[in-house]
């Protein structure tokens, strides 16, 4: 018996705490206690990030074999999955970043989840499109046009690039603003654990080592900051999901550079609200962004914030957000941050809640779809 609660199967969810993890469980934790998310885990072979968190809410995680392990039985599992809760799911969210799969949606229609949703979280392609993926992209586009009942983005861009002309919903990707705002002493706390000096000049990033990412572009940039500033350093936060190739790449750059002493890889980390208040700018030299979740995190915090014209302008919500060509040099880009060096930290909450990225008030609008669409 369902009880009057509203069940939400999502999928997407990975290993790496990264953006649209955070972002799914800081809705999850705050959610109306009569919605109840849970998840597939695409990648069974490992366990999906906050694994321990969501079990120990009594959520379900169903684990299903990788398609590229074992092709067969992933599409089985999947299947008999959706077979056997087809009463239970009043919902099927599919959190993505390409059309490469939507097989769960396709196969969701055919057993009457009602409601069948797909979310655009990022506005290119990490892997080059050979002619095969084409064709499969086309055909999931079709079969998306077939299964789908509601179209989400991360941000325009990030719709407009999956959906091409359908209507979509930009759902924001908004956090617990509490969390990040500005705290001087867990500033000191933070710098004290890490042997960081008040003197020194903290650039920060946060994401998963990927081309994407473009690390090394992030650390030449941080090499001419260097040369400017000799107190600085870097804190880079992350790590490979599963080719280790970039951060190897990042690894070896550092080496050539001589900045072994002044970079320092913390690895994936689930306290990255506090280590933001350690930073004194953060750098974002990305080839392509759906609409970054630390983006707006950074901004939460109060940190001069420096992104790559190829992030969508959607993340200029704050004067804290400068946008630069990745077609200027690293010293273009070392001279802007520099200038930073000075600016004095303030509380961003209102103008972060004003811009709609305070989940609180987010969450509002998601319960009420989901709430609506289930009377309907």
């Amino acid at each position: 018996m369902k009880q009057n609660k509203i069940y939400v199967l999502q999928l997407g969810m990975t290993k790496n705490i990264g953006g649209m993890e955070t972002y799914l469980m800081t809705q999850y934790r705050i959610l109306n206690k009569n919605i109840k998310y849970d998840f597939i885990n695409l990648t069974g072979e490992f366990p999906i990030a906050f694994n321990e968190e969501i079990k120990r809410n009594n959520s379900k995680i169903y684990a299903v074999p990788t398609r590229k392990i074992n092709p067969l039985l992933h599409y089985y599992e999947i299947m008999k999955i959706l077979i056997k809760n087809k009463n239970k799911y009043d919902f099927i969210v599919l959190n993505t970043c390409n059309l490469y799969y939507i097989f769960p949606l396709f196969f969701a229609k055919f057993v009457g989840i009602p409601n069948r949703i797909i979310h655009s979280h990022n506005s290119n392609d990490e892997i080059k499109i050979s002619f095969f993926r084409k064709i499969l992209i086309n055909i999931n586009k079709i079969l998306m046009n077939f299964s789908v009942t509601d179209y989400w983005a991360c941000s325009n861009i990030a719709g407009k690039w999956m959906f091409d002309n359908k209507s979509f919903k930009v759902i924001h990707n908004a956090i617990k603003v509490s969390d990040f705002v500005y705290n001087e002493e867990i500033r000191r706390k933070i710098r004290k654990k890490f042997n960081i000096l008040e003197e020194k000049f903290i650039v920060g990033h946060v994401g998963r080592f990927s081309y994407q990412k473009n690390h090394k572009y992030l650390i030449k940039i941080f090499y001419e900051i260097n040369k400017l500033m000799p107190n600085a350093e870097l804190l880079l936060v992350g790590d490979a999901v599963n080719d280790k190739k970039y951060l190897n790449d990042a690894k070896e750059t550092v080496k050539i550079l001589k900045l072994e002493k002044k970079v320092k890889f913390l690895g994936m980390r689930n306290d990255v609200a506090e280590l933001m208040q350690a930073m004194d700018c953060f750098v974002m030299p990305s080839r392509f962004e759906g609409l970054p979740v630390v983006g707006i995190e950074a901004q939460t915090a109060g940190l001069p914030c420096f992104f790559s014209d190829t992030i969508t302008e959607e993340l200029y919500i704050t004067d804290l957000a400068n946008y630069i060509s990745l077609k200027e040099s690293p010293i273009v880009w070392a001279k802007k941050i520099i200038e930073s060096k000075n600016k004095l930290r303030k509380n961003m909450l209102n103008e972060i809640r004003a811009k709609g990225y305070d989940i609180n008030v987010e969450i509002k609008k998601l319960e009420n779809f989901y709430l609506k669409r289930k009377r309907e």
